[in-house]
C-alpha cells in the first residue's frame, strides 16, 4: 500500500510539474548608484525599521555584515536613500559569513 501511494504521489507531481519561468533580473538602486555587495547578497525586502514600507536588507560577501537600506519610497515604488547602515544586535554587527 505503501510503495502504491508513493508512486501515486509521484505521478501526480509528474503530470502537475511545470518549468519556472525566470523574469530577468532588476539593477537595485541606492540614489543615483546601483547597489553593489559583491557576490551572495542575498536580498530581502522587509519592513525592518516598522513603518509600514518594506526596506531592503542584505548580506556582504567580503565582510559578512547584513546591510539595512531605508525605503524612503513606497512597497509599489520603493527608492533607497544614498547610503546604507549596517545592522547591529546588542552593540556588535550582525554578521552573517559564506562558508
Amino acid at each position: 500500500m505503501k510503495k502504491l501511494c508513493v508512486m501515486l504521489f509521484m505521478g501526480l507531481m509528474a503530470a502537475y510539474a511545470q518549468t519556472p519561468v525566470f523574469l530577468p533580473g532588476t539593477q537595485v538602486y541606492a540614489g543615483s548608484s546601483p547597489i553593489d555587495v559583491t557576490w551572495y547578497g542575498s536580498p530581502v525586502y522587509y519592513d525592518w525599521d516598522g513603518d509600514g514600507v518594506k526596506d531592503l536588507v542584505t548580506g556582504q560577501y567580503t565582510s559578512g555584515n547584513v546591510r539595512f537600506y531605508k525605503n524612503i519610497g513606497t512597497n509599489i515604488n520603493p527608492q533607497f536613500g544614498t547610503s546604507f547602515d549596517y545592522l547591529y544586535a546588542d552593540g556588535s554587527p550582525i554578521t552573517c559569513y559564506a562558508s
